[in-house]
């Protein structure tokens, strides 16, 4: 019953015009990256501007990138807002009426987790992709202050295209951890303008605050891509960003979990 529950999540998160909007604001945040990565007429340098650092850049290592702002929008559009629209419609009570909330509420945050991986996947994959046709190759990648990562170093100079899937994956794992954000402020409300802009505030909010601090290292919107050119106080060791998103991931699926059914047991009388 599990498995057909998410394979109907699923098919429903793909038949959305949700997933067209997120996709479009995917892409055009890579473009935007890769052009202000190298303007359009300055002269290309393999190593400087190879097409390893132009997506590095894009991702988010770049100042001038705009995705890690829009990254969290991105993800509430996708798989973000499922639960509150079930809520809005009625879906939910219809589905519950053939199978457990617990049934429900794991298959509805596992679909969340799973369309994010192969969206992010396959869509970074497509601009990798992009990146490999307009910016040039190189033999040897070479380790450049102020201008290439300075995260797994090692791997980035021996295993380039390996560094760019552990990049990639760290995206992913950082894509779940909003959908499951989204999700958590999703068994509280019934907006669905809430659960879509209140995880991109709080982000901003956190942002500052971790400034403010002295832990800009951990600032929310820097973990996309900012931490790749290396943590302002220390530089992050390659297995701390996914241990972070995955300590996110367990506790935000946990605290979701536990209010929704929380919430049904109190509209139940239980």
């Amino acid at each position: 019953m599990l498995g057909s529950l998410i394979k109907l999540e699923l098919s429903r998160l793909l038949n959305r015009w949700q997933l067209w909007v997120a996709l479009l604001l995917m892409v055009t945040c890579f473009i935007q990256g890769y052009i202000a990565f190298r303007p359009f007429g300055l002269e290309i340098d393999p190593y400087h501007d190879n097409y390893f650092v132009a997506f590095s850049y894009a991702q988010g290592m770049g100042a001038e990138s705009i995705l890690a702002g829009v990254y969290p929008l991105i993800i509430s559009l996708l798989a973000g807002d499922s639960l509150v629209r079930d809520k809005r419609s009625g879906f939910d009570r219809y589905i519950l009426t053939r199978a457990s909330y617990r049934k429900y509420i794991f298959a509805k945050l596992l679909s969340a987790a799973i369309m994010v991986a192969l969206f992010v996947y396959i869509v970074e994959f497509i601009m990798f992709i992009g990146a490999m046709l307009a910016f040039p190759s190189t033999e040897t990648v070479q380790a450049i202050e102020g201008s290439t990562p300075v995260y797994a170093e090692y791997i980035f100079l021996n295993y380039p295209y390996l560094f760019i899937f552990l990049i990639t994956s760290n995206a992913v794992l950082y894509g779940i951890a909003l959908a499951m954000l989204c999700n958590f402020f999703a068994a509280f409300t019934k907006n669905i303008y809430v659960v879509l802009v209140a995880p991109w505030i709080l982000l901003f909010v956190l942002q500052m605050i971790f400034y403010n601090i002295e832990l800009s290292d951990y600032a929310p919107l820097d973990l996309l891509g900012l931490y790749l050119s290396g943590g302002l106080i220390y530089q992050q060791s390659t297995l701390e960003i996914p241990l972070i998103f995955l300590s996110m991931i367990a506790l935000l699926f946990l605290a979701t979990y536990l209010t929704f059914t929380w919430s049904i047991k109190r509209g139940n009388g239980k």
